[in-house]
């Protein structure tokens, strides 16, 4: 476990309320993977992916958890989601999950939400 946050969690929400799950994915990119398979195809040019990769890698954020995203807007939609899923705002029990699904190179970034509604 990387982080852990707890708050006031409304017992009435989580035990009388709806259990929902959201998930958003994005794609993580590798870079020192894909600079050692460039190196190895391409052997005249072992300095061009070096400085490529310095130069991408200015461009990459994200959390230790998993490879670094291009861009930390595919967690936008959280928020609109979870508005979605519980349209009267009584949410509690939030947890969230960042899972990543590895492969050469990319991986799949996902964020589950599970969280508790009660409706009105």
């Amino acid at each position: 476990m990387h982080h852990v946050q707890v708050g006031e969690v409304d017992s009435k929400t989580v035990l009388k309320g709806r259990r929902f799950e959201i998930l958003v994915s994005g794609i993580g990119f590798n870079l020192d993977e894909a600079t050692d398979i460039g190196k190895g195809i391409f052997h005249k040019d072992q300095e061009a992916f070096e400085n490529i990769k310095d130069l991408i890698s200015a461009f990459q954020m994200g959390p230790r958890t998993g490879n670094p995203v291009f861009s930390v807007a595919y967690t936008d939609k959280i928020f609109g989601s979870l508005k979605k899923e519980c349209p009267s705002g009584d949410i509690s029990g939030l947890t969230s999950v960042r899972e990543t699904a590895k492969y050469p190179v990319v991986s799949g970034e996902i964020i589950k939400i599970i969280g508790y509604c009660l409706e009105k």
